[in-house]
């Protein structure tokens, strides 16, 4: 039965083994100096001891999680008040509103291009400030892609994610039955009470998986840090690219060193963020 149930799965398990797991080995053995394009000569964690005793790491590291942090709770906070309002819309102003989704099929590139043309000091806002009189030029308008704080990432992050957090938010409010708001309101509670008693815990389990996901994309992913990012500090995902292909092959082991730390660190992120999750919502029900 077993054999039987496997080879159903195979499709599913092949690729999963193969590109998946067999780059997950890969990169691990390259990070201890095996199957590197050329010899490796250092030590087994030689890679791992560089990597760690470089202040410019802990800055990339710490940036990656602000940026990643800031966009993901954004998206979620904007994706979760949006799906509430158009869950409360009239029926056919509802079917109207799905237009919310064409973002999702936007590739992440596509979305910081159009934040680098509306938001850069040569974009359209600019452009308009200038025309209204607002500034004299290109250089009074603050540069806010630039600033050092990753604001650009953020905004993109965020916009791409809003739609994607709203998606599984409205698939727990269609199932959920307005009478436990009508009874909220007969019974004295306001539209805020209502919202924040009855309506978050019911959407939190997709909030939390919204926050989790969004999280882990934006901490290492590659596209939009690479139209968006500053040069100090950079993301993790920037210096990973740096590495591997404008260094030496030499340091080909550190590259993967640093995948496998964020590697390390979303399975540490997901299993601390459900543990914490779910304490509180344990001391919530004694409460």
């Amino acid at each position: 039965m077993k054999t039987k149930f496997l080879l159903k799965l195979s499709p599913l398990l092949l690729p999963y083994l193969v590109l998946f797991c067999g780059g997950v080995f890969l990169t691990f053995s390259q990070s201890l100096g095996f199957l590197t394009p050329l010899p490796y000569e250092g030590g087994l964690a030689e890679a791992y001891g560089s990597i760690l005793s470089s202040p410019s790491f802990y800055s990339s590291f710490f940036f990656s999680l602000q940026v990643a942090a800031l966009s993901a709770f954004l998206a979620v906070a904007a994706g979760t008040l949006l799906a509430y309002w158009v869950w409360k819309l009239p029926a056919k102003l509802q079917t109207a509103a799905l237009i919310y989704k064409i973002p999702l099929i936007l590739p992440h590139i596509a979305v910081a291009f159009v934040v680098l043309l509306f938001w850069s000091r040569s974009g359209i806002v600019s452009s308009l400030a200038h025309s209204t009189g607002l500034i004299e030029g290109m250089q009074g308008f603050p540069n806010l892609l630039y600033s050092g704080w990753g604001l650009g990432m953020i905004l993109a992050y965020a916009l791409k994610g809003t739609p994607f957090a709203m998606l599984l938010v409205m698939a727990l409010l269609l199932r959920f039955d307005t009478r436990q708001i009508q009874t909220a309101a007969m019974l004295g509670a306001s539209r805020l009470r209502t919202f924040v008693r009855v309506v978050l815990p019911r959407v939190a389990p997709a909030m939390h998986t919204a926050f989790i996901i969004l999280f882990l994309y934006s901490f290492g992913a590659f596209d939009i840090p690479y139209i968006l990012s500053e040069s100090r500090p950079g993301m993790l995902s920037i210096n990973v690219y740096n590495l591997y292909f404008k260094r030496d092959l030499a340091r080909r082991p550190e590259a993967m060193a640093i995948l496998v730390i964020m590697f390390c660190f979303a399975v540490l992120f997901i299993f601390a963020y459900t543990r914490v999750v779910n304490r509180l919502e344990n001391v919530e029900r004694k409460i």
